[in-house]
């Protein structure tokens, strides 16, 4: 636990909870019309230009965009103050590559639209913080000699093969490119909130990956074009903020 003096020099931007993960990452493309839908005020699309700069390495597929889905199993999960831990939980993310528009600038984000828990505790926490979570108690998780798989009755299902046994050296540039921009989430108190949220593997495998969710009226399934990796990594994320805080703060941010 750190000392009163030295939490008095924290800033909102300093990791807040940390943490370590054995996660499958997955990529994935959804259609642009039904996500224009979905998203808030202030968000839109990135162009093609953009995207081509930012994930040169993703595949460009007409009226569709990519996005990333988390599929993970969170351990040794701490608030960086207390170092109070968190019991292991299961948690499913899902990132998508936006453009926030906001008095005249623009900021490409990786908006999160939701996260799914069977953590009750945690839930409770991370939308008292301004994160849109959802717990499921159903939330289950299960494994063979040859396959895993998450799923959520009438939600979620995702099976993956067993990670390759060889190490890769880093994860896809797609995947690893989403913790480079500020994670953006819309609260259940309607306001939008930016942090900061750093991936740090320590072991990377090939896997492949069939999944099919269904979110908002809309059915997202792989395909040929889906891909994954395993990981297992540390994790911090900062404490979430509003937009001026994150982004024009009256103290200097490395």
């Amino acid at each position: 636990m750190i000392t009163y003096k030295e939490y008095k020099t924290f800033t909102p931007h300093d990791p807040f909870v940390a943490g370590n993960n054995l996660s499958y990452f997955v990529g994935g493309y959804y259609p642009t019309d039904k996500l224009e839908k979905i998203l808030r005020k202030g968000m839109f699309i990135p162009s093609d230009e953009v995207m081509a700069k930012e994930y040169p390495t993703v595949k460009k597929i007409e009226r569709m965009h990519p996005f990333l889905m988390l599929f993970s199993r969170c351990r040794n999960v701490r608030d960086t103050a207390t170092e109070i831990e968190l019991r292991p939980y299961l948690e499913l993310n899902f990132f998508f590559p936006i453009t926030y528009k906001h008095k005249g600038e623009e900021r490409l984000c990786s908006y999160l639209p939701l996260l799914y828990l069977d953590f009750l505790l945690g839930t409770i926490g991370g939308t008292i913080l301004g994160l849109r979570k959802e717990f499921h108690a159903n939330l289950k998780y299960t494994e063979t000699d040859t396959s895993s798989s998450f799923g959520i009755e009438n939600i979620i299902s995702a099976t993956f093969s067993q990670p390759s046994a060889e190490d890769i050296k880093d994860l896809d540039p797609f995947f690893a490119r989403f913790f480079t921009k500020p994670t953006l989430t819309y609260s259940y108190f309607n306001k939008t909130y930016f942090y900061t949220t750093l991936v740090h593997p320590t072991r990377v495998h090939e896997t492949s990956a069939a999944y099919e969710w269904n979110y908002k009226g809309s059915v997202i399934r792989s395909d040929e074009h889906t891909f994954a990796n395993f990981s297992e990594y540390s994790f911090t994320t900062s404490r979430a903020m509003r937009y001026d805080a994150y982004f024009h703060p009256k103290y200097p941010v490395e």
